[in-house]
């Protein structure tokens, strides 16, 4: 996958910008407050059909009623552009190549991407369901019939809490629990799976890429733990006297964590502030060698990495088309041989677009 070009209008402080990219390292530098964040949600939106900052309508321009984004792409041998529209009487529109997509899934099969931001830390800082829409969302670009299967879980859900909440018809929560037993073990084995091969190279890229000794380990921790659909639905039997007094469904893969550990311990307790973000870089970037072309999309990941660690980052990414942020001078990335200004294509952003 290569992204070609972008053209932004009344997308946060942008009022309309066209951008070109290099199929290797694109480089966006500038001041704060110049729009280099702004770029790289313009390129996650049109690959994922929503902003990872806030509610769509935000990110219109403050003077006006409507943002637009155009993107073209490359995947294969098939060159693809994604129109996208959002006004402030919420209407959006998505379009592949002139098609109007009625579900977001379309895009997530279509575009491959890893995304990391500096609040990316909170992966590991952060509550166990900031961890499964990390987690979910990988499963789904690989394996894009799971978005639905993650829609059927959420109606099941939410049907067999309501009711717990009234329990006066026996057989039909029992049908909930066969269809959440059912969807919940696909899930369940989709994830252990995807976090089994994270954790292999999440290790590799921490060992190799940032120089750590440490053992780095990415461990499922699931609230039922069954090895068939009929153990599954057992074990969420157990739970039914319990879900009845609280009124919700206790045990689920929508109550599932993973934990990141460095040296058979969590991270979160022992690790520095420093390993952490490592740990945290190392995890996001794993998600790319799931993938065949990927992009990448980093924000600030440079920041508190020393030289020798941004040197084997930029190595590492130059595999890929990657767009990658930085507020730092570009002569002190050239100068300590950091970047190689060759080869990656430097765009650079004044504070008033």
């Amino acid at each position: 996958m290569k992204i070609k070009r972008i053209y932004i209008e009344n997308f946060r402080s942008y009022k309309q910008r066209f951008f070109e990219f290099k199929d290797k390292i694109n480089l966006i530098v500038g001041n704060n407050a110049s729009g280099k964040t702004s770029l790289l949600e313009a390129l996650y939106f049109c690959m994922c059909g929503k902003s990872f900052k806030s509610r769509d309508v935000d990110a219109i321009n403050f003077d006006s009623y409507y943002f637009k984004l155009e993107m073209s792409a490359e995947v294969g041998d098939i060159e693809y552009t994604i129109l996208c529209y959002v006004d402030r009487a919420l209407e959006k529109r998505i379009m592949i190549n002139d098609k109007k997509i009625k579900r977001l899934s379309e895009l997530i099969s279509l575009f491959k991407f890893v995304f990391f931001e500096p609040d990316t830390t909170e992966l590991i800082k952060h509550q166990p369901s900031t961890r499964r829409r990390f987690l979910d969302m990988e499963v789904a670009k690989l394996y894009p019939y799971m978005t639905k299967v993650y829609s059927e879980y959420q109606r099941a859900l939410l049907s067999r809490n309501a009711f717990l909440k009234s329990y006066d018809k026996k057989d039909i929560i029992d049908v909930y629990d066969m269809q959440i037993s059912q969807l919940g073990f696909l899930i369940f084995q989709k994830r252990q799976e995807v976090i089994d091969k994270l954790s292999i190279e999440a290790q590799k890229i921490f060992s190799y890429v940032f120089e750590n000794k440490s053992l780095l380990e990415l461990r499922y921790m699931p609230s039922i733990n069954a090895s068939s659909e009929e153990e599954y639905y057992k074990e969420l039997k157990k739970c039914l006297l319990k879900d009845l007094n609280l009124g919700y469904t206790t045990k689920g893969v929508h109550r599932d964590d993973f934990g990141i550990l460095i040296d058979g311990k969590p991270a979160i307790d022992f690790a520095s502030e420093g390993q952490i973000k490592l740990a945290a870089v190392s995890v996001v970037l794993a998600t790319s060698l799931l993938y065949t072309e990927p992009v990448l999309i980093l924000d600030d990941v440079f920041s508190e990495l020393d030289k020798f660690k941004r040197k084997n980052l930029v190595k590492f990414i130059s595999q890929y088309q990657s767009f990658v942020t930085s507020a730092e001078d570009v002569k002190t990335l050239q100068s300590e041989g950091i970047l190689d200004f060759d080869s990656a294509n430097v765009i650079f952003l004044e504070r008033s677009i």
